[in-house]
């Protein structure tokens, strides 16, 4: 009998059954489901597949190869789950993989973010903010580092971590216009660690500390952030950065 499978993108690659989890070979197989599972119900062009299965180092027979990697991966997933000809499904144009929002958590996270938004087009911040927390509680990132493809990491994944990256924001103001200052400086200290040229963090850090009266580290989190820029991108912080940095030299109560 046929299982369900789940699979997991928000994080390290993982494939489960109701019979427990399913091993993906590292390697192809592994480029290959991630390529597929990060446009969820999406054909994925055979020229695209190739180039993110390969890199710049394409094999003599793409397609050939293509084909190959695919039959295996059809059939590791058929040897614990629902069986190719439910899973992924070949068309004219290149494979895509079915799967719903109970199947794979990327989907589930966006069915967050999209119910968060539509919460606080109306004004229901109390639902707006469950929605965010659900969402936030799906990420188990870095996203697949366990997938070794440059073209993936590079052209398909920070995409899906800028979606994440807006909704921790949007949590983050929330909890701010709560007064939740000093709960979220640890928080956002490891998120600027993380993500050290995302400034908008470092805005909120910088503020937060300022609301709890960490004037002179407000300071030094401008003056850290202002040095990375400089120093690795040769550019200034964002005028929203410096306008901030300007209120606190001048005492501004706001």
């Amino acid at each position: 009998m046929a299982h369900r499978l789940e699979f997991r993108v928000l994080g390290p690659l993982d494939v489960t059954s109701q019979s427990g989890p399913v091993r993906i070979p590292a390697g192809k197989q592994r480029v290959l489901l991630s390529a597929l599972l990060l446009a969820p119900n999406t054909v994925v062009s055979l020229e695209e597949l190739v180039g993110l299965l390969w890199d710049d180092v394409r094999p003599d027979s793409p397609r050939a190869a293509l084909h190959t990697c695919l039959t295996r991966l059809r059939a590791t997933l058929d040897s614990r789950g629902a069986g190719p000809s439910g899973l992924i499904r070949t068309t004219a144009a290149g494979y895509l993989i079915e799967v719903g929002p109970e199947e794979l958590d990327l989907l589930r996270f966006r069915a967050h973010s999209g119910a968060a938004h539509a919460a606080a087009k109306r004004g229901d911040q109390a639902a707006e903010r469950m929605a965010l927390d659900r969402a936030v509680e799906l990420w188990r990132g870095p996203m697949l580092p366990d997938v070794r493809s440059a073209s993936l990491h590079r052209d398909v994944v920070p995409r899906i971590t800028e979606e994440w990256l807006r909704v921790r924001e949007r949590r983050h103001e929330i909890s701010m216009a709560g007064g939740c200052y000093d709960e979220l400086v640890g928080e956002l200290r490891e998120l600027v660690r993380r993500y050290p040229f995302h400034e908008r963090f470092w805005y909120q850090l910088i503020v937060c500390l300022c609301r709890c009266g960490r004037r002179v580290e407000a300071l030094e989190a401008f003056g850290e952030i202002s040095g990375r820029l400089r120093e690795e991108m040769g550019m200034d912080p964002g005028r929203q950065l410096r306008d901030l940095h300007l209120s606190i030299l001048r005492g501004e109560p706001d």
